[in-house]
């Protein structure tokens, strides 16, 4: 038994992937602290205004098709797998390549049409639209940034990127208490997460630098890389990549959209609560990401040496096993979320509660579908997907508006449902939970869709690999 266990942490995933959990304990402190600072400090109407400013950068980013965030983690380990040097001097050339036509183009994009579209959305309130533009500032930065965390995942560099998203979350929680110490508002917020994107993506470059030399397939100075941008041609890149696009960019609509109905329909406050039940749920998330960060690297690099066989042995496993953990899990947290809430965030947010409590299944889903991504993209499965995730998203959101549209129904439901006095906290609630079930049935539906498509492809190419090694 112990010699089994032995073996059984000398496999390099399993290291691997345990050095990222140790890494997401600090993470996990230093992300709740930043959400219990500022849902504590500013209060649900301006925490609701913050997360739809938030939102409506976010939308706008679904505009991104170049899909150069998602498709370089699939195929900068498949380089790294194949030791191509020429292809990753590439693929990170065209990444900052588009990564500076991006950044700068969403900016003046949104200065000019952000505040008049949101406007229109919220009464002549332009307040949100122009907090979201100059948040904006921050896409570059965390664009740079996250190709610099990848280039750690694809060489399988786990203690560096555990060092380096540790002190990424500290210099966040750093600038975070700041703003909130000198003007809990909005707008101190904007101006702290621009601070802390370019310093984190500063330290990131350093961390690039220092560590470039050290890997079996060394990887190409900045200097380079940016020298590299006046030659290589982006387009053969950018066909992968748009797929890739167009689904991240329709899972992000997932909560961004729900999120804005909400803060329409019932109030900025309403989205306040729904937008805490976001981030109540991004601090069990961390305990999975590890995970979730080694199979980016893993299940593409199998698929490169074209070894399904021993994936899918390796991936099922890993399935059956976090669906088990998660349900267990969300339920006791779902059950612990009434005395936490009030416990951690305060009073002000007991209304949030049920909203909280609603987005367990959320987290389920999340949990147990989130591994799906890696092997779907590596297996090219990226059409059926894409269609899956629109329909989905047309079945779902079209209801659930309708829903949303009548206010007072629902708040005359809540109020026979729970037996208590009607108020704006109570209407803003129950905009709230509902809004948590619209992404509930979007994800729920989208995940055992993209299962019954992913995983039958895997066998597949299991079965044809055993066929073949019989032959």
């Amino acid at each position: 038994m112990i010699e089994r266990l032995r073996t059984f942490f000398r496999r390099k995933f399993i290291r691997d992937t345990l050095i990222l959990q140790i890494g997401k304990v600090g993470i996990t402190i230093f992300t709740f602290l930043s959400a219990f600072l500022v849902a504590r400090l500013m209060g649900a109407r301006d925490y609701g205004i913050w997360a739809l400013a938030q939102s409506v950068l976010s939308i706008a980013q679904a505009f991104n098709l170049t899909g150069l965030n998602t498709s370089i983690s699939t195929q900068l380990p498949m380089a790294v797998g194949a030791k191509d040097e020429h292809e990753i001097l590439n693929l990170l050339a065209v990444f900052v390549k588009v990564a500076l036509f991006w950044g700068i183009g969403v900016t003046v994009v949104l200065l000019l049409v952000g505040p008049l579209l949101t406007g229109i959305a919220y009464n002549g309130d332009t307040h949100i639209g122009v907090l979201a533009a100059f948040l904006s500032l921050t896409v570059l930065p965390d664009m740079l940034y996250g190709l610099i965390t990848t280039t750690f995942q694809s060489q399988r560099a786990m203690r560096q990127l555990v060092i380096l998203t540790n002190l990424n979350q500290f210099v966040l929680l750093m600038s975070t208490l700041v703003a909130l110490v000198i003007n809990p508002t909005p707008e101190s917020m904007v101006i702290s997460r621009i601070t802390y994107s370019t310093s984190t993506f500063i330290l990131a470059l350093w961390f690039y630098q220092r560590n470039r030399h050290t890997y079996a397939v060394p990887y190409p100075s900045f200097s380079a890389i940016v020298q590299r941008i006046r030659v290589v041609a982006a387009r053969p890149y950018l066909g992968f990549g748009f797929l890739n696009a167009v689904d991240k960019n329709i899972a992000n609509l997932y909560t961004e959209v729900p999120l804005q109905i909400v803060g329409i329909f019932a109030g900025k406050t309403a989205a306040g609560y729904l937008e805490l039940g976001f981030k109540a749920l991004t601090i069990p998330a961390t305990f999975a990401s590890a995970l979730f960060d080694n199979i980016q690297a893993v299940v593409p690099q199998a698929i490169g040496r074209r070894d399904y066989v021993q994936l899918r042995r390796n991936f099922l496993r890993v399935l059956t096993a976090l669906g088990v953990v998660a349900v267990i899990f969300y339920v006791l947290f779902a059950l612990a979320v009434p005395i936490l809430v009030p416990l951690i965030f305060s009073r002000q947010w007991i209304p949030a509660i049920p909203v909280v409590a609603s987005l367990a299944v959320y987290g389920i889903v999340g949990t147990v579908g989130g591994i799906l991504g890696p092997l779907y993209r590596g297996l090219n499965l990226m059409r059926p997907i894409i269609v899956i995730k629109v329909v989905t998203l047309g079945v779902v959101l079209l209801p659930g508006l309708l829903i949303l549209q009548r206010t007072e129904t629902l708040q005359s439901v809540w109020i026979m449902v729970q037996n208590i006095t009607p108020s704006i906290k109570l209407e803003a609630q129950s905009g709230a939970v509902l809004g948590a079930w619209i992404v509930n049935g979007l994800l729920l539906i989208s995940a055992l869709l993209t299962a019954f498509v992913a995983l039958p492809a895997l066998n597949r190419e299991a079965a044809a690999q055993s066929k073949l090694s019989t032959n």
